[in-house]
């Protein structure tokens, strides 16, 4: 291989990650001292996990997005990874910035399709990089079920 194409691919993984840590830190700004409050006032299910939880998890679905995203750079289109990103922001817009668990709710439903249309293109060209995408899709809907138990309670 070649020292240039070395470079270039690592500038890629660079990127993506940046990229989905930036995602990460425009949806958790929304998540302000005064939405916290409000947020605990709402009501939970009891599989609702501790507010630590979430940073973790997010954090390791981003980082095995920006890896799918990296696996597939230049043979899949991006288009459904850069929709399922910014659906994941607009949720927290939605939800803390907005405070409207509804707007929320709907926009949900969109990230877990637009996640079901990227894991088929990504797992087309790599399947690895598809299988990657399952564990946020997974979250997703465990998000579905919480978000539902904040609007429907």
């Amino acid at each position: 291989m070649q020292l240039k194409y070395i470079f270039q691919r690592i500038g890629q993984f660079i990127f993506l990650v940046f990229l989905v840590n930036l995602v990460g830190y425009i949806g958790s700004s929304y998540m302000t001292a005064d939405t916290m409050v409000w947020y605990h006032q709402l009501p939970a299910s009891f599989l609702t996990p501790p507010d630590y939880i979430f940073g973790i998890v997010w954090s390791f679905l981003l980082f095995l997005q920006a890896i799918a995203a990296f696996l597939v750079w230049g043979r899949a289109t991006p288009r459904y990874f850069v929709l399922q990103l910014a659906l994941n922001m607009l949720w927290s817009f939605s939800f803390f910035g907005l405070r409207n668990p509804t707007a929320a709710l709907v926009v949900v439903i969109f990230f877990i399709l637009a996640l079901i249309m990227n894991i088929r293109t990504f797992g087309r060209e790599l399947k690895v990089a598809g299988w990657l995408i399952i564990p946020t899709l997974l979250w997703a809907l465990f998000a579905l079920y919480l978000n539902s138990v904040v609007v429907f309670s």
